[in-house]
């Protein structure tokens, strides 16, 4: 394996079924990207905004006021824009005043929400994690390791959930809420860290014209979880044989190794 400490995350699972040889420009090349996708940008800063609001009330038990809130989203903008790589924007993109424009929609929004909403008990923001990982058939315990980031924990009536923050130009559909498998990876995850069965939820943040936060209550099984399982055996496997190969598509047109790819 590639990886330094035998660890492999949801992004390096997801980034290998979607397209092999990107993978191995980005994570055993270490190629430097020709430019970070806007929308990939947005939603990093959108994530620091919310690390913002819900660190503010773990630290403070003072929910942080929607300026702070919006200057999060601006320092991590800003680092994006002022960045070594460039910025590619989208067909029909919105300049810089327009992303800063919706963010702040967007983030007054989610403000407003969680105002209604009442107090929450935070426990952890962004918390790092590397857990064992074992084979769905054996049970043996795999050389590598589950690593990753779980956007936000809270207590709730006795019992913690894990949340992940999205920002999304609509509402998720039903598949991908039934078959998304980074919340089954948490789930794992959060037991081995010892958290217990925890409740799963997506809160996400729409990019629409008119903004708005919604909840999804996510559930996972077994099953679901031996399949998480079963793919990234098999995608260890793929990834130790040295499979890459291009998948041309819908994701060409943002990927940040076009040049290295056509080159190749």
């Amino acid at each position: 394996m590639a990886f330094e400490e035998l660890h492999i995350s949801v992004s390096q699972i997801k980034s290998f079924i979607l397209c092999s040889r990107a993978f191995e420009f980005r994570y055993r090349l270490g190629l430097t990207p020709e430019h970070v996708p806007v929308p990939l940008a947005f939603g990093v800063a959108i994530h620091a905004a919310l690390a913002v609001f819900y660190e503010g009330i773990r630290l403070t038990e003072r929910p942080p006021s929607h300026e702070e809130v919006v200057q999060g989203f601006r320092d991590s903008w800003a680092a994006a824009t002022e960045g070594p790589i460039p910025l590619q924007a989208g067909e029909g993109d919105e300049d810089d005043g327009a992303h800063v424009d919706k963010a702040v929609a967007m983030l007054k929004v989610f403000h407003e929400h969680a105002a209604a909403a009442g107090p929450v008990v935070v426990k952890s923001v962004e918390e790092r994690f590397s857990v064992a990982l074992f084979h769905p058939d054996t049970g043996e315990a795999l050389d590598e390791r589950l690593s990753g980031v779980m956007d936000l924990v809270v207590e709730e009536n006795g019992r913690n959930t894990v949340i992940d923050h999205k920002s999304s130009a609509k509402k998720f559909a039903a598949d991908q809420l039934r078959y998304d498998f980074q919340l089954t990876a948490y789930q794992l995850a959060a037991r081995e860290l010892g958290l217990g069965e925890v409740g799963l939820r997506y809160q996400v943040i729409t990019k629409t014209k008119k903004p708005a936060v919604y909840l999804e209550e996510i559930r996972r099984d077994e099953r679901d979880e031996m399949d998480f399982l079963a793919i990234v055996v098999g995608v260890l496997k793929a990834m130790d044989a040295g499979v890459s190969f291009p998948i041309r598509g819908w994701a060409c047109k943002s990927c940040p190794y076009q040049a290295a790819c056509n080159s190749k």
